[in-house]
């Protein structure tokens, strides 16, 4: 009797049971960001502290600094499938930044 009780408790709810739609809501989540945020959780730590909060766009791309050095660098390589060039050292996390201050989303 035992036995049957234990394999009833292990046996899937079905699915309009309260069990099974209390299972869906559980859902697992692939960043612990997005658990914080489906969570409330006002602890939430960015990876990269200096990461900014969104891409910034403060001139056209190619800007006037990007193009001055793809006109310098033109007479050396062959340049015209450059868009741009970044700038690593103002560059953090997921963002790229180019040489006039534009900063990107990285995908």
């Amino acid at each position: 009797m035992a036995s049957l009780r234990a394999a009833a408790r292990l046996r899937a709810p079905s699915a309009n049971s309260p069990r099974a739609l209390q299972s869906l809501r559980a859902q697992r989540f692939y960043s612990s960001a997005a658990a914080a945020k489906a969570s409330g959780s006002p602890t939430e730590q960015p990876y990269f502290p200096n990461e900014p909060a969104g891409p910034v766009v403060k001139t056209a791309i190619p800007g006037p600094q990007d193009k001055k050095a793809i006109a310098e660098l033109d007479k050396v390589f062959e340049t015209r499938s450059l868009n741009m060039l970044a700038d690593y050292q103002k560059s953090v996390g997921n963002y790229i930044a180019d040489l006039d201050g534009n900063v990107l989303l990285d995908v």
